[in-house]
């Protein structure tokens, strides 16, 4: 069975993107915070400009995602949207 993908929320993508990047991002910021915590040599920078990169990061996604997601839209009604494919399962037993 064929789909197709017609339209994206846009805001509902950009939350969905900065959600996925952000914690695709926290074990890297988990360990810059842990050594700066624990005092270990890191390059000149502070616990604030990790903190404040990372919330700039997934600002910078969030506003990449809607605007992909509107250009997508806006692609989608000339050119017919993504098809995928898909299968149908049997209904869950009872």
């Amino acid at each position: 069975m064929k789909k197709r993908v017609k339209h994206i929320a846009v805001a509902q993508f950009g939350k969905m993107l900065a959600a996925v990047y952000f914690v695709a991002m926290l074990p890297v910021l988990a360990i810059f915070l842990l050594a700066i915590l624990t005092g270990v040599e890191v390059p000149p920078i502070g616990a604030g400009v990790v903190i404040l990169f990372a919330v700039v990061y997934i600002v910078s996604v969030y506003l990449a995602g809607m605007l992909s997601a509107w250009i997508y839209n806006i692609v989608a009604v000339r050119l017919g949207g993504v098809e995928y494919t898909v299968n149908e399962i049997g209904s869950p037993a009872k």
